[in-house]
């Protein structure tokens, strides 16, 4: 330990928690169950590392990841509390994978291994600097097409393929994406698109490798079960490297196989590293002996039946609702409000109504809405400061709903249609039900005679704890708690998490007509 550290930095841990972030081991697994620490436990293993003497005079970067900005947000917030501001000064530092995929993507067209279209006139003296987006609606509404593009690697050329796919779905036309492909503007699924391939070539892949052993020394990954196929390689490449890696995760917790993870395969990465295994098989979650035999029964495959609560009389003795489905939870009634009215989709409209949930949320909740900065970017609204400098023209909105009728759904939609044109320059088409049922939602919540409880979703729950929780169950999900779980269904994986964020009670709830 370096006398950087503060004093008695680990002297508040387990001697699991302890010997996990102390261990001098070069690559290392911590499996890390719920409540256990995982947190705190990563946030001294990058401290550690960071302030390890034995590296004093050495320039390369302590670097942690993860795959959310809200996880990576909570990493680096515990380290700086930790280890103080000092300790994420460049080169060390917290970010996304997808910033590491940026830089690596970054520095092997700089080494000329790949030339992005239009390279030249672009970056005539060199200095490349892709411009990364998180989506393409920052520039134009999904509409529904058949347009459809692909960048492909061909020898050492970045290239853009267009074609339609079989049938129309929701996309931004390629008529918006092409001329900004052409300016270096791209969205981080482009960059790990090319990046795919380039890694198939045995010279990139050598130049990743070399490249991650001569920046980086160590390497925390956090949610390792959440990595996809490309993650892998890269954490792969930098133990070729010689990089120490620390990877950090709970198979049980694995929620992202929509967006590719290959929790499965993590195993053999761990097996192929020759890490040692640190395991925290202690939790400080459960305030209650029962919710610990629950999370424990769960783990074990054993079927259980959760208490139930009714929606129409229960909630006022639980802190959240949770389901794996946003409709669901809007389904429950008017004691449940929802963060998000489904998986955003990128609508115009869908974007100004979240802005109003948004408030609404903060409101009464100190919460923003799940996709609050998707539809700032959908609107065009650079400033985030805007949610709260609108905060007396929603709040007008929000009487307008509170105080009418049915009828007065559209008089407030044509409210916030004024709101958002002082803001954004997207233009809202006219009031329809299919704009104007989502501020319906918003209504029936707050007319609601008493305070709703938020409902989240489990991938928005993840890592969150609360006293007493509910969960929405559909008819296939109470039976395949019945029947006892499997670490390999990622449904299960979904309701082990949901049914682990209590610390003194989990209950379902349901609907009063649906005691079926």
């Amino acid at each position: 330990m370096s006398s950087t550290a503060p004093a008695g930095a680990l002297s508040t841990l387990t001697e699991e928690q302890r010997t996990a972030a102390a261990t001098r081991d070069h690559n290392l697994f911590i499996e890390a169950g719920p409540g256990s620490g995982k947190t705190t436990t990563s946030a001294h293993r990058f401290g550690v590392q960071r302030f390890d003497p034995a590296h004093r005079e050495d320039p390369r970067a302590v670097a942690a990841v993860s795959f959310t900005r809200a996880a990576t947000r909570n990493l680096r917030r515990r380290v700086q509390r930790l280890w103080g501001i000092g300790a994420v000064t460049w080169p060390h530092r917290i970010v996304t994978l997808d910033s590491i995929m940026h830089d690596v993507l970054h520095d092997t067209l700089l080494a000329g291994l790949l030339v992005w279209p239009n390279q030249q006139r672009l970056w005539p003296d060199g200095d490349i600097r892709l411009d990364v987006k998180d989506s393409w609606t920052s520039f134009g509404s999904k509409q529904f097409n058949r347009t459809a593009y692909r960048l492909t690697v061909v020898g050492k050329d970045v290239r853009i393929e267009t074609g339609f796919v079989a049938e129309r779905r929701s996309a931004v036309p390629i008529t918006e994406i092409l001329p900004r492909l052409r300016e270096g503007i791209c969205t981080h699924e482009d960059v790990r698109e090319v990046l795919a391939q380039a890694l198939a070539v045995p010279e990139i892949d050598a130049f990743v490798t070399s490249r991650l052993a001569t920046t980086t020394r160590a390497l925390v990954v956090d949610e390792v079960f959440d990595a996809n196929d490309l993650d892998i390689a890269v954490i792969e490449a930098a133990i070729r490297g010689g990089v120490a890696v620390t990877m950090v995760g709970d198979p049980w917790q694995a929620l992202y196989v929509f967006r590719g993870a290959k929790p499965h395969v993590v195993p053999d990465l761990i097996a192929r590293s020759g890490a040692v295994t640190a395991s925290l098989s202690t939790s400080f979650r459960w305030d209650t002996a029962e919710q610990g035999r629950l999370a424990t029964d769960l783990r074990a495959g054993a079927g259980i039946t959760l208490p139930v609560d009714d929606a129409a009389t229960d909630l006022k003795d639980l802190d959240v609702v949770l389901g794996l489905w946003w409709k669901p939870l809007w389904d429950l009634g008017e004691g449940v409000l929802p963060l998000a009215f489904h998986g955003f989709k990128g609508g115009y409209e869908e974007a100004a109504a979240t802005l109003l949930l948004n408030h609404v949320t903060r409101t009464i909740f100190d919460l923003d809405a799940t996709y609050l900065n998707d539809a700032l970017t959908v609107l065009a609204i650079q400033d985030r400061d805007v949610p709260r400098l609108l905060e007396p023209a929603l709040q007008a909105v929000a009487e307008t709903l509170r105080a009418g009728d049915k009828d007065s759904v559209i008089a407030a939609y044509r409210q916030l249609v004024e709101v958002i044109a002082t803001v954004s320059p997207r233009l809202l088409r006219a009031p329809h039900y299919r704009h104007t049922d989502r501020l319906a939602l918003i209504q029936s919540r707050l007319r609601y005679s008493g305070r709703p409880l938020p409902g989240l979703t489990t991938h928005q729950a993840k890592g969150g704890e609360w006293d007493a929780v509910g969960v929405q169950l559909s008819g296939s999900e109470r039976e395949a708690l019945a029947s006892g779980l499997s670490i390999t269904e990622d449904t299960h994986r979904k309701l082990y998490v949901a049914c682990t964020r209590a610390r003194r009670r989990t209950a379902e709830v349901r609907a009063f007509d649906a005691h079926v």
